[in-house]
């Protein structure tokens, strides 16, 4: 089965987040953060991490 989807931008909603975050109404928890590089072995893992996993694109 295959879902497709398409995402458009909302720039209301997206100042709205912008805002939360600002206000400290909207935390993020980042329990890792992977280069590009690394993100396979990252996802890999069988260790157990808490948060979100983060991969960075650029440097």
């Amino acid at each position: 089965m295959t879902i497709d989807f398409v995402v458009e931008v909302d720039r209301a909603q997206l100042g709205e987040v912008v805002q939360r975050v600002r206000d400290g109404r909207l935390r993020i928890n980042i329990g890792t953060v992977a280069s590009l590089d690394d993100a396979v072995a990252t996802f890999n893992s069988t260790e157990r991490r808490a948060g979100k996993t983060v991969i960075r694109v650029r440097s």
